[in-house]
């Protein structure tokens, strides 16, 4: 039993200074370090902000500024004939770039189907994205889903469509996370990167939006965080994580990079839906 406990606060500890050491270097090469300045428009005048952003987002102790947290709202949503009778719950998180949460989006009984499907999809994760040493490889698995899986899927599938105003028509299929003790993923920006992936999603577009469900809380880590937004989303429950990875004139907004913060207690169950922009040019349309 020592033996297990020791183990993972090794693995704790190992993936913390690998998350800091990588985060480091990134700071000393694209200037997001340690006294980044944010400007904030308020009024006539412009706000400028200075933070350290990875490990103050991580722990949950830093702060937004009065500035930017006085221009974010929540609302609920009745767009449509089926939010009229059970509106969607939208907090906005940062309004340029749009990010939001959806809340009560996800319910226990559809988590607990797509974790009973995960028992034979599960699989070992290798890279997932083209960044150097995206994940910690033991303590990350992951399995994909098509809505003709099962019915929860494509109930789900719907329910982006319903929340997010976009088409899912030529999305990717569904694909869910679950992290141990010790996981986490440095920079990244869900877009199109790579000669592969542009083939592999020709018929598709770019990466529009991000849609990330959290099927469970966490005790300590486990936060997606956005430094150059000064913006974090620790893992709640039935919570819908969604952002635009693109600009309006469709090219990637490098603002939308994120990380992972590492796992520090439980496990980590999410679910992750990438929308392309073909078959949404008219819903959000690109503006040259």
């Amino acid at each position: 039993m020592m033996s297990n406990r020791s183990g993972q606060w090794f693995v704790i500890l190992l993936s913390v200074a690998v998350f800091v050491f990588v985060h480091i270097s990134a700071q000393e090469n694209d200037n997001a370090a340690e006294g980044e300045v944010k400007k904030v428009e308020k009024g006539e005048k412009t706000v400028n902000i200075k933070f350290d952003p990875y490990m103050e987002l991580c722990r949950g102790t830093f702060e937004q500024h009065p500035a930017i947290t006085s221009q974010l709202f929540c609302w609920y949503d009745v767009r449509n004939d089926h939010s009229v009778i059970s509106p969607s719950k939208v907090e906005v998180i940062n309004n340029d770039p749009f990010v939001a949460l959806f809340h009560d989006a996800i319910y226990d009984g559809e988590i607990a189907q797509l974790q009973l499907l995960g028992d034979t999809h599960i699989k070992q994760s290798g890279v997932t994205n083209d960044s150097w040493m995206p994940v910690f490889y033991e303590n990350h698995q992951t399995f994909t889903l098509h809505d003709r899986d099962h019915p929860v899927v494509e109930r789900l599938t719907q329910r982006i469509e319903r929340i997010t105003g976009l088409s899912c028509e030529t999305a990717e299929d569904l694909k869910v996370i679950y992290n141990e003790v010790g996981a986490f993923k440095t920079s990244a920006i869900d877009v199109i990167q790579t000669k592969e992936q542009f083939h592999r999603f020709s018929y598709a577009g770019n990466r529009l939006a991000t849609v990330l469900f959290f099927m469970n809380d966490v005790s300590k880590g486990g936060s997606i965080i956005f430094p150059k937004l000064q913006v974090a989303i620790p893992p709640r429950k039935g919570t819908v994580a969604f952002w635009y990875n693109l600009m309006e004139t469709g090219v990637a907004n490098q603002l939308m990079k994120y990380s992972l913060c590492p796992l520090l207690e439980d496990t980590k169950w999410t679910a992750k839906k990438i929308i392309h922009t073909r078959g949404n040019e008219l819903r959000h349309p690109c503006r040259a």
